[in-house]
C-alpha cells in the first residue's frame, strides 16, 4: 500500500532543517538573478534585506518591492533590537486612507457613462488626479520626514508582528512548519546570536516553504485526492464582483487582512483575483488609475503599468477531485498562499491554503 501523503510530508519536515530551506531559497533567488553581476560577485547566501526604524512607511514599502519581497524585518539601531516584520500589506490601509482622503479634497475620477473629455482636459485632469494623491499620501502621514505628530511609523507597523521568539538555522523544519501552521503567520526569522546579540540571518516564508517540500516531494507522490483527505478547504470565500470598485476590494482586503481574494462576476463565477503585488501596484502607481474603477480594469491598468519582470498573476484554483500534489505544486509554482476551489460551474466553494495543508500533515501523524 502506497504511503499517505501526510506521511510523506511529514518525512520530508522531519528530515530536513530552517537551514536547508534556507539554503535552497538562496539557490534560487541566485538563478533568478543570475544576470546581475552584484550577485554573482557577493556568492553564498544573499544578505538579509533589512529595514531603518526611521525609514517612512512609504520608503519601507519599496525597499520591499524593489528587492521583490512581501516583508522584511525592522531594526532599531539605537536599542540595537528588531521591532518586528513590516508586511507589505501594512501599507494596504493606507492605500485605501489615502484614497478617502482624496475623495474628501474634492478629487474625483472620470466614471463610465460622463461626458467625453477632450485630450487636454484628460490630461489636466490626470495632473490633479495624481497631485490630489500626492496630497492624500503625504496628510495621512506615511511619508513625511521628520515623522509629523500622529504620524504612522514604520516601527508602530512592524511592533505588530513581533520576531519573538527567535529561531536558529538548525531548528527542526517540523517547528518551523508549526509556526506557519498559523494562517496569520507567512513568514519565520531564523536569527543566530554568535555575538551575543541576536541577527537575522534569514527570512523561512510560506511560499519559499511550499517550494522546498515541493522539490523533495517524489514524483508521484501526495497522489490522494483534496477531497479524500480530510483537508479542511470548505469553507466561507472572501469574495467580490467584478463591477465593485477597486477601493471596495482594497477596503476588503484590509478589512480582513488578507493578500489575495476571489473576484466573480454576476453567476458567481471565479475569473479573477487580486494579489499582494496588486497593492504594490496600487501604491506606485500613485493615483493615476482611479480607484473608483471597476477592480478588473484597476488590476489589468496597474499591472500593465508596473511591469516587473518574473510577475505573474494567473487565476488559482482547482477543483475537488484535484490531488494534494496537485495543489502543492500549484502553490509552489504561483507563489500564493492559497488556491480557490470550485464547483463544476467555477463557482468558489471553498479555498485551500498551505496553512491548512500543514496543519492536516501534523494533525494526521
Amino acid at each position: 500500500m502506497s504511503e499517505s501523503s501526510a506521511a510523506t510530508l511529514m518525512k520530508v519536515v522531519q528530515a530536513h532543517t530552517a537551514e536547508d530551506v534556507m539554503n535552497f531559497i538562496a539557490e534560487k533567488r541566485a538563478k533568478d538573478k543570475s544576470k546581475r553581476s552584484s550577485d554573482s560577485e557577493n556568492g553564498g547566501r544573499p544578505a538579509v534585506i533589512v529595514i531603518d526604524s526611521k525609514m517612512t512607511p512609504l520608503e519601507a514599502a519599496t525597499v520591499l518591492w524593489e528587492n521583490n519581497i512581501m516583508g522584511a524585518p525592522v531594526y532599531d539601531a539605537s536599542t540595537k533590537t528588531y521591532v518586528g516584520m513590516f508586511d507589505v500589506r501594512d501599507i494596504l490601509s493606507c492605500v485605501t486612507a489615502a484614497h478617502r482622503e482624496f475623495l474628501a479634497m474634492g478629487g474625483s475620477h472620470q466614471k463610465p457613462g460622463a461626458d467625453t473629455c477632450l485630450p487636454h482636459e484628460i490630461d489636466a485632469h490626470r495632473k490633479t488626479q495624481s497631485e490630489l494623491m500626492a496630497k492624500a499620501l503625504q496628510h495621512i502621514k506615511i511619508d513625511s520626514r521628520p515623522p509629523a505628530p500622529g504620524a504612522v511609523t514604520v516601527s508602530y507597523l512592524a511592533a505588530r508582528n513581533p520576531m519573538v521568539p527567535f529561531h536558529e538555522k538548525d531548528e527542526s523544519l517540523l517547528e518551523i512548519c508549526k509556526l506557519l501552521a498559523d494562517r496569520h503567520k507567512h513568514r519565520v526569522p531564523i536569527t543566530g546570536s554568535s555575538t551575543g546579540t541576536p541577527i537575522c540571518t534569514g527570512i523561512i516564508s510560506q511560499s519559499g516553504l511550499v517550494a522546498f517540500i515541493s522539490s523533495k516531494c517524489p514524483t508521484g507522490s501526495l497522489s490522494e485526492k483534496m477531497a479524500d483527505t480530510g483537508i479542511t478547504y470548505k469553507k466561507d470565500v472572501v469574495k467580490i464582483v467584478d463591477d465593485a470598485s477597486a477601493a471596495d476590494a482594497f477596503e476588503l482586503l484590509d478589512r480582513k487582512r488578507l493578500s489575495g481574494i476571489a473576484v466573480v462576476d454576476e453567476d458567481g463565477k471565479l475569473i479573477g483575483n487580486t494579489s499582494a503585488r496588486d497593492i504594490k501596484n496600487a501604491v506606485m502607481d500613485a493615483g493615476r488609475t482611479g480607484m473608483d474603477t471597476d477592480i478588473l480594469s484597476y488590476l489589468a491598468q496597474v499591472r500593465q503599468s508596473q511591469v516587473v519582470k518574473n510577475d505573474r498573476y494567473p487565476t488559482c484554483h482547482v477543483h475537488e477531485d484535484a490531488t494534494v500534489g496537485h495543489v502543492v505544486h500549484l502553490l509552489a509554482k504561483t507563489g500564493y498562499h492559497r488556491v480557490f476551489v470550485v464547483d463544476e460551474e467555477t463557482k468558489p466553494i471553498g479555498v485551500v491554503s498551505f496553512a491548512d495543508i500543514i496543519k492536516w500533515m501534523i494533525e494526521s501523524s
